[in-house]
């Protein structure tokens, strides 16, 4: 069993359930997905733009502001969609330099409701879809 995706550390996320997409359609699907989350999210939050990072090895970075990094991680037939901080080199320079990790955690607690609603859009829930799944711990067992 694969991991099910989490989310960066610190990051707001809703989960969107891939798992019923044929494994030849799937590229296209996520593909599919991936422009949804630009077009839906730069039609709330209008600061964002597109981007092409990775946050590790599992987190895709697609949309970036001055604060924060917009993302998708997948795995176990599930999407995690996410805002949090960034955390880039370029954002912990300008860090160093002002306390702009203070604005940055406030202004993501206002826009909150906002990406809630454009992940709605998306067809993602707040939850994990309802599936049997068993704790990454008992995997072991």
């Amino acid at each position: 069993m694969e991991d099910i995706p989490s989310l960066p550390d610190g990051a707001r996320g809703a989960f969107r359930d891939l798992s019923a997409v044929a494994p030849e359609a799937w590229f296209a699907a996520y593909t599919d997905f991936v422009s949804a989350i630009r077009r839906e999210v730069r039609l709330d939050l209008r600061s964002f733009d597109p981007i092409h990072r990775w946050r590790g090895c599992a987190s895709r970075v697609l949309l970036q502001n001055p604060y924060a990094d917009v993302g998708i991680t997948t795995g176990d037939g599930l999407a995690a969609v996410w805002i949090g901080e960034r955390v880039d080199r370029d954002y912990r320079i300008r860090c160093e330099w002002t306390d702009i990790s203070g604005a940055a955690r406030s202004w993501l607690g206002a826009i909150a409701p906002k990406f809630d609603a454009v992940a709605a859009r998306l067809g993602c829930t707040t939850g994990l879809p309802d599936q049997p799944r068993e704790p990454r711990w008992l995997e072991a067992a």
